[in-house]
């Protein structure tokens, strides 16, 4: 049982952008604001002024990314 109710929870989250206090923009994934709030690791990267839904990079940008990242794996 508890493998089918991972699935479901992992289902329903969604991306996130975070933006701290110092202006910095960071890519967050949870099921609600709330749950990023909460989960996001303040500490380390400062205080939360923000939370919005939405992606922080375009499907373009992140597939060139992607393979940007591919090719320095090659070297």
């Amino acid at each position: 049982m508890t493998f089918l109710w991972y699935i479901v929870v992992m289902k329903d989250k969604k991306d996130f952008i975070v933006t701290t206090t110092n202006g910095t923009r960071w890519a967050a994934t949870g099921t609600s604001l709330a749950n990023v709030r909460e989960n996001f690791l303040t500490g380390i990267y400062g205080n939360i002024a923000n939370v919005e839904a939405g992606s922080l990079f375009t499907h373009e940008e992140e597939a060139e990314l992607k393979r940007e990242k591919d090719i320095e794996r090659c070297r």
